[in-house]
């Protein structure tokens, strides 16, 4: 997993062979099958646990007693910081698009996506029901934006040499609420 992992995330899904990752692990193609069916069943087993997390701390997120204001600043947090927890599945699932030919990683990932996609517009929803957020935004683009926001990082961070992590929530944060503060 590991090996095939750090393909992906070089390489990319779409430039990874079986024979690749193989190679990377030192057995023939046909070992990797022992384990795993194909190349699709590699990528899910590495994409499908983050997007389970980000799912359910969501859910505790929306779930909490928490403001309006703290809610979609935990939600944030809990997006951006894997780019420090997890950061090659991340940059794997946010990198091709694999997901939009793949039956299988749709099968697997588009119901967990959706979810995903529901609490964070609950959240936003909830603030503006309750006169935080702008009640004429639409709850669901808004929450495209602001993942706009937060899947660009994909393309620009790098571990070590960029911003730190808290640093860019903070700031990410900031921008989110002020675009978000009812007048």
């Amino acid at each position: 997993m590991r090996a095939a992992q750090d393909l992906f995330h070089r390489q990319g899904y779409a430039n990874t062979s079986l024979d690749d990752i193989a190679r990377a692990v030192g057995i023939k193609r046909e070992g990797v099958y022992y384990y795993f069916p194909n190349r699709t069943q590699i990528l899910i087993t590495i994409i499908k646990p983050l997007g389970l997390q980000l799912r359910d701390r969501v859910r505790e997120i929306l779930e909490s007693d928490a403001s309006p204001e703290e809610k979609i600043c935990q939600t944030v947090e809990n997006h951006l910081m894997r780019f420090e927890n997890r950061f090659a599945e991340s940059k794997i699932t946010l990198r091709d698009d694999y997901f939009a030919e793949n039956e299988d990683v749709l099968a697997e990932m588009q119901p967990i996506w959706d979810e995903y996609e529901t609490l964070w517009v609950a959240i936003i929803s909830e603030g503006q029901d309750k006169g935080a957020f702008d009640a004429t935004l639409d709850p669901r683009l808004a929450h495209l934006g602001i993942l706009g926001l937060c899947n660009w990082v994909a393309r620009w961070y790098k571990p070590g040499s960029s911003i730190p992590v808290p640093d860019l929530i903070a700031m990410y944060n900031r921008m989110v609420l002020r675009s978000l503060r009812a007048d």
